[in-house]
């Protein structure tokens, strides 16, 4: 991928990428307890991570639920961004990926980019 067209994606992820790390709470206008179990509560509490394709990972069997549906609302946002750059949305995961641990609170579990899974 040419370089300008990542340096725009990465410009167009931001924005999104915050509310995605919510949980889809600010994209969704969801109700205030279900921010409460949103995306950075969870990294907060230790109870999920972040991969480098962009999706949440449940460290706790607990709360698998509740990330499944975090990841749902991720990958339709990565299929619309996708369709719309014309680029897989696999592309758009991994670019959203470093955007959202960017922006994860400190004691965040990432994946590193040797595959590890590494706090913040």
């Amino acid at each position: 991928m040419p370089t300008t067209r990542r340096s725009f994606l990465l410009q167009s992820a931001g924005t999104l990428a915050a509310g995605l790390a919510l949980g889809g709470a600010v994209l969704t206008g969801a109700s205030r307890d279900a921010q409460a179990q949103s995306a950075e509560d969870l990294k907060r509490r230790g109870l999920a991570g972040e991969n480098l394709n962009g999706f949440l990972v449940a460290r706790d069997a607990s709360v698998e639920a509740r990330v499944e549906a975090i990841n749902a609302e991720r990958s339709q946002v990565y299929r619309q961004r996708a369709a719309q750059q014309g680029v897989d949305a696999n592309t758009i995961g991994q670019i959203y990926a470093q955007e959202i641990i960017e922006a994860s609170p400190p004691g965040t579990w990432y994946q590193s980019s040797g595959g590890q899974w590494v706090q913040k």
